[in-house]
């Protein structure tokens, strides 16, 4: 590491970023312990800034602020704690008379607290109806480049700055502008590419951490930190006001940038892409006016997603289309291996390339641009080391390999796809070389001015235009063409597995189940998106703070996501005792607070997600207004089964709380209410505002909801898990663990499963060849053996570990136990899909006798 603010260009990726020790000054800061808020530390303009000269660390907080802003900040230090980023607080007036804008986070031990001026009253009304503005204007486009074209125009539209670029990364991290909304007068950067160097790996970090990062003018004077003697460096990573590196302050003063502004593009809790605003004088964004940017730059990753996985959608759609022609006689051939080599030119269309060579039963077939079959050897070699059982790729062949030197000419990139369980068999796609001129925004290879204070970037006025001619590459291959090649290689052994065992009959009804799942996936994803995008897109009501109404649609949100995620970890629906439990369990206060009664009813996925957000709409409510609001209030939830109207009934009462009165209006909750029910299940909902508190009745039609055996009903207990967490770690962390499974998906959600739990010896294999040779070449503590591997079972490898005394858990995707030999009766089984909770409770008991 280098000291911040001494780094040069060749150590700025050593530089500590996140401790700068000093702020921007359009704002000050505060840092106060997390307990007793005793004020630890100051920017040196905070006493000026905030009229209060007499600001000093070592005091209580409140002397200065005063007892009820000081509570007001604490609250909001806890929120932030929650929801790991910071919580914004607008037109907060100080003992001074001076309003501001206040951004609360807490960063290790120390709350920070950055203040900066406000807005006028009524300004907030007004970013509000435009965040609105902008987000109908982005909702229904269905295309990326209209999208990022749109979202670059509507945001200089609103801010006023010179130049925004949307930028979005490659897989190496280099980048390209591909979208530009720019003043008349100014040269255009759109389409140029920049090196992956120019935003080291730490900022990109601070980018995903913090999605919007503002520079008010690149020629500020840093305000440093000051405090108590002997604390650590402060980690700066959310702060809205934390200083820049003097590399970055120099590269855009280079090209004339008076002032930014960067807004993260986060997919999948990812750095996709940015969205990059520059101004070539001084500009200052309130506080208010970043949080509506930031919740615009959500909104817009969230499209991205929708859009990408819509992509995905046709890429699988059309890929499975496109296999069910070439394969559709497969199943009646008896020499399989001779159908698909007649086949072969119909496996173009199904990725992108200018050939195609088959390898299956040491024969090789080739059709269109291929190597020639000379190299035949040698490439089905490198698959074996390279690929195995997986898909392997590259862009640039003559780079890696001699053999590929003499026809760069013609094939310069490479695909291989195994088309069997064992390494042996595999498809070949093939590239021609594309020569191309990429306009980079600068020398990628960077050039430097050596001077007394080291390397630094050679001026330059602008993105001048650096062109590299490439050779020797291919087109690239995207992630919709491995997708597709993982669906080929998913359907070609099914097929060759169907051709070996002669099971023609269960291929077929295997093939019948695919496309329903496919087609039950499509739906069940258009509905969510559906409910998501009506829940967004609900109007403001009067009179609401921006940060409420953002903290009460996220709560909706999650209701809707933790009902899918129970749907989703079960057989399409879930418990509501335990929807209830996890829905009030933040407000159990004291154990007699709340008291949940009824049998234990299994409601379908549909009731499920219903009743997710009626319930946290009622929970919020009685937490806002209701009897959750006092000390002194009860809440009672009992159900039962009404033999003549055939629907369980769920009664819902409060006691103890302020005196209820009937709305003077309809909210979001009594709409949801009076018709979510009735609507939705065909149910019925009924309302009382009675002088002891809120009575609510709700009815589920029974075919929603079915009381189901004791011993069926999934067992959780988050309480028990978290006492366990240490211990369990523990065991996974020294275990060797062997995981047996064909399907990559489930493989790497319970391998990253099984790491986040401590474990750091898991092996991974997809058949029974390379479960045996992982045996033999290492003894694992335990296995987790997935039944069904394609065309074979773990039967044999049960056998081997049983032998060798090596506990092992099964995982099978049929209904019950009967595919498994019976000699195996006493070992455990997970039904598939089993929880990954599950999988870590088996793999614990299971591992060291005795633990």
């Amino acid at each position: 590491m280098v000291d911040f603010g001494q780094a040069n260009l060749t150590s700025c990726d050593r530089e500590p970023i996140h401790i700068p020790g000093s702020i921007q000054p359009h704002g000050c800061l505060l840092a106060c312990s997390a307990k007793e808020f005793l004020l630890l530390r100051l920017s040196a303009n905070a006493a000026s800034m905030l009229d209060l000269p007499e600001l000093r660390p070592d005091a209580p907080l409140a002397q200065f602020l005063g007892p009820e802003l000081t509570h007001e900040l604490r609250n909001a230090s806890t929120a932030s704690l929650t929801r790991r980023h910071p919580t914004f607080l607008f037109g907060i007036r100080l003992p001074s008379g001076k309003f501001f804008d206040i951004a609360v986070h807490v960063s290790g031990d120390e709350v920070v607290l950055e203040f900066e001026p406000a807005e006028a009253p009524g300004v907030t009304d007004r970013l509000i109806a435009q965040l609105h503005m902008m987000i109908e204007r982005a909702r229904n486009i269905t295309d990326l480049q209209k999208l990022f074209d749109t979202v670059a125009r509507l945001l200089r539209g609103v801010l006023h700055y010179d130049r925004v670029m949307v930028y979005r990364f490659d897989h190496d991290w280099s980048g390209k502008i591909v979208a530009e909304a720019r003043a008349p007068a100014l040269e255009s950067f759109l389409g140029q590419h920049f090196p992956a160097g120019d935003i080291p790996a730490q900022a990109r970090e601070l980018y995903r951490r913090s999605p919007i990062r503002m520079i008010g003018d690149v020629s500020y004077t840093p305000v440093p930190l000051l405090g108590l003697p002997g604390l650590p460096p402060l980690d700066m990573s959310l702060a809205q006001l934390r200083s820049v590196s003097p590399i970055h302050c120099e590269y855009l003063t280079n090209m004339g940038v008076g002032a930014s502004m960067s807004i993260s593009l986060i997919v999948d809790d990812e750095l996709w892409g940015m969205v990059a605003c520059h101004n070539y004088s001084p500009r200052t964004l309130t506080l208010s006016e970043r949080a509506v940017v930031h919740m615009f730059g959500e909104f817009i990753a969230l499209q991205i997603v929708v859009l990408l996985r819509t992509t995905r959608l046709q890429v699988a759609e059309r890929t499975h289309a496109l296999l069910e022609n070439v394969l559709r006689d497969a199943a009646s051939m008896s020499d399989m291996p001779s159908y698909l080599r007649d086949r072969i030119a119909d496996l173009m269309p199904l990725i992108q390339c200018d050939g195609v060579a088959i390898w299956i039963g040491n024969e090789w077939t080739a059709h269109g641009i291929t190597p020639p079959s000379s190299a035949a050897p040698e490439i089905v070699a490198l698959a074996q080391q390279l690929a195995g059982t997986q898909i392997w790729h590259s862009s640039h062949l003559a780079d890696q390999f001699d053999w590929a030197k003499p026809s760069v000419s013609t094939v310069a990139g490479m695909m291989v796809i195994p088309v069997s369980p064992q390494p042996g068999n595999y498809v070949f796609l093939f590239r021609r070389e594309i020569i191309q001129t990429i306009n980079w925004g600068g020398d990628p290879k960077k050039t430097y001015t050596t001077g007394p204070h080291g390397a630094r970037l050679t001026p330059r006025q602008s993105f001048q235009i650096w062109k590299e001619q490439v050779h020797e590459r291919c087109l690239s291959w995207s992630s919709n063409d491995v997708e597709a090649a993982a669906m080929l290689r998913s359907t070609m052994i099914e097929v060759m597995g169907v051709y070996h065992q002669q099971q023609l009959t269960e291929r077929a009804e295997a093939d019948v189940r695919q496309r329903m799942l496919n087609e039950e996936l499509n739906h069940r994803v258009k509905n969510i998106l559906a409910v998501v995008q009506s829940l967004i897109s609900r109007p403001v009501p009067k009179g609401r703070a921006l940060e409420e109404y953002v903290n009460v649609l996220r709560g909706r949100i999650n209701a809707l996501a933790s009902a899918h995620d129970q749907v989703a970890r079960t057989d399409g629906g879930g418990m509501l005792r335990t929807l209830l439990e996890a829905e009030l369990e933040p407000y159990r206060h004291q154990p007699s607070v709340i008291h949940i009664e009824g049998a234990d009813i299994w409601l379908t996925g549909r009731a499920l997600s219903v009743a997710a957000l009626v319930f946290h709409e009622l929970a919020t409510n009685a937490v806002k207004y209701g009897c959750l609001s006092t000390q002194n209030g009860h809440l009672t939830i009992q159900w039962h089964f009404d033999a003549e109207t055939k629907s369980w009934v769920v009664i819902w009462q409060e006691t103890g709380g302020p005196p209820v009165k009937a709305p003077s209006g309809n909210g979001f909750g009594s709409v949801l209410l009076e018709r979510a029910f009735p609507h939705e299940l065909g149910g019925t909902a009924e309302r009382e505002f009675r002088p002891d508190g809120l009575f609510i009745r709700l009815t589920i039609p029974e075919h929603y909801a079915a009381l189901i055996p004791q011993e069926n009903i999934p067992q959780t207990d988050p309480v028990e898990v978290e006492e366990k967490k240490n211990g369990s770690e523990e065991i996974l962390r020294r275990a060797n663990i062997l995981l047996v499974e064909d399907q990559l998906l489930v493989a790497m959600e319970t391998e990253q499963a099984l790491q986040e739990h401590g474990a750091e010896r898991v092996r991974t294999v997809a058949s029974v060849y390379e479960a045996l040779q992982a045996v033999r070449a290492s003894r694992p503590d335990i296995a987790l053996l997935d039944f069904n591997l394609g065309g074979e079972t773990s039967e044999e490898v049960a056998r081997t570990l049983q032998e060798r005394g090596i506990p092992f858990v099964f995982a099978t995707g049929y209904a019950d136990k009967t595919m498994i030999p019976s000699e195996f009766r006493d070992i455990p089984v997970l039904r598939k899909p089993y929880s990954m909770s599950s999988v870590i409770r088996e793999l614990e008991s299971n591992i060291f006798p005795g633990n």
